[in-house]
């Protein structure tokens, strides 16, 4: 399984393609009314360690239709060493909420891991 893994304290850039059910690439990501990405140590903790929005870290159609761009400062990933979980949400609609798992290099993961970086 391949995690997303950022150095302590440095700007992360994902890009990560978003499918349906059928393994199709979504073509209707613009038409999102709010989408979410959270990382928390544990999964049922009530406030995230990084929490971004579209439009405030997220990015959708970037590089292409059906990616989306997360993007990370410094400020957000200087978190103590160690594994942490995240997820996304897509909401359409009140009736049309999606948590998607993510794919990193080809591979679904909920992992985020914080290491430690080796400039400092």
């Amino acid at each position: 399984m391949q995690n997303w893994i950022v150095k302590k304290g440095n700007t992360s850039v994902q890009e990560i393609p978003i499918y349906n059910k059928n393994g199709v690439l979504l073509q209707n990501l613009t038409e999102a009314s709010v989408i979410k990405f959270q990382v928390k140590k544990n999964k049922s903790d009530q406030s995230p360690k990084i929490s971004k929005t579209l439009g405030n870290g997220i990015a959708v159609d970037v590089p292409l239709k059906g990616y989306l761009r997360i993007d990370l400062t410094p400020n957000n990933t200087d978190l103590p060493l160690g594994d942490y979980f995240m997820a996304l949400q897509i909401e359409w609609s009140i009736d049309e909420i999606y948590e998607i798992i993510l794919e990193i290099e080809n591979e679904e993961t909920e992992i985020f891991q914080i290491i430690e970086s080796m400039i400092t």
